[in-house]
């Protein structure tokens, strides 16, 4: 079974929130997620099982940080925890009995190019290469790009995926703001067409935003997008309440606004930060239709 495949589908239903769920299940506050891949190992396969478990067909690795720029104050290189955070998702596919596949999450650097940061382009993308080339060795089946709120750096990702991806899909969603524009300023429309040049497979949108305001800004990604679109907003927008960042959509309120992305064509449907599995299991009853 190859991510081919599911481009046929009408619908594809991703994994929600793991930084949230990891927190939930001890992660102390500015630890590393990833490094979880390695140190415990049974609380991120558990995660990537109850999605499993609600609904979902495509577990996202827990490798959002798994870059060296993010790993500076960390005990682990990028390669093992890439591989390791592929491999804990393959196996808890492979013991779901489901069919599913394995996205290898790339997040950003958390540092900008130049001429806004002090990265070149070279650099970032040996950053990118060293993740992607043990994250696919291990086993997974795409490539998915996320979080990203600067186009330069997205495009640079983009092109170390084609380049070392070893022929992958490869997916990429941003973050746009209510407004649908970038941090860095560019609106739907510029990033779109950049991203469908630069030869990506599907693209869409995530964080930022909760579904509602997705919902709004879904037309424009029609009307400018051909290829499938992705679409994986937080648990609604972040509210800070006694010193925490929570989110307030529940698991019913999200599958509704969902609903209107997948009847307004949206093929890969998902969460972030906030969604749970269970706001994925009312999110895979509403694909199913």
């Amino acid at each position: 079974m190859q991510f081919s495949d599911a481009f046929f589908q009408k619908h594809i239903v991703i994994d929600g929130g793991m930084g949230t769920m990891l927190q939930g299940a001890g992660l102390p506050a500015g630890a590393s997620p990833d490094a979880w891949n390695i140190t415990n190992p049974d609380a991120v396969r558990t995660v990537h099982e109850a999605y499993l478990a609600a609904g979902a067909n495509v577990i996202t690795s827990n490798t959002f940080g798994s870059t060296k720029p993010r790993q500076k104050r960390g005990a682990y290189k990028p390669a093992e925890l890439a591989a390791a955070g592929v491999r804990l998702a393959k196996e808890a596919i492979a013991a779901s009995g489901k069919a599913a596949y394995c996205a290898l999450d790339v997040g950003p650097l958390g540092e900008f190019l130049e001429p806004l940061g002090d990265l070149t382009e070279e650099e970032a993308a040996e950053y990118f290469r060293e993740e992607i080339e043990a994250g696919v060795a291990a086993g997974a089946d795409c490539i998915l790009i996320e979080t990203m709120s600067a186009l330069d750096e997205a495009l640079v990702c983009v092109k170390a995926a084609k380049a070392y991806g070893a022929g992958l899909p490869v997916l990429c969603t941003l973050t746009y703001s209510p407004a649908g524009r970038l941090m860095t300023g560019e609106p739907i429309e510029t990033v779109v067409a950049a991203l469908e040049e630069a030869g990506v497979d599907a693209l869409g949108c995530n964080c930022g935003v909760g579904p509602e305001q997705l919902t709004a800004l879904l037309p424009r990604f029609t009307a400018c997008a051909t290829k499938p679109l992705v679409m994986q907003p937080n648990a609604g927008l972040p509210e800070y309440r006694d010193g925490q960042t929570v989110y307030l959509v529940d698991a019913d309120a999200f599958a509704l606004e969902m609903q209107k992305l997948a009847q307004g064509g949206v093929w890969a449907l998902g969460g972030c930060c906030g969604t749970t599995p269970e706001h994925i299991s009312r999110l895979a009853k509403i694909a199913a239709e």
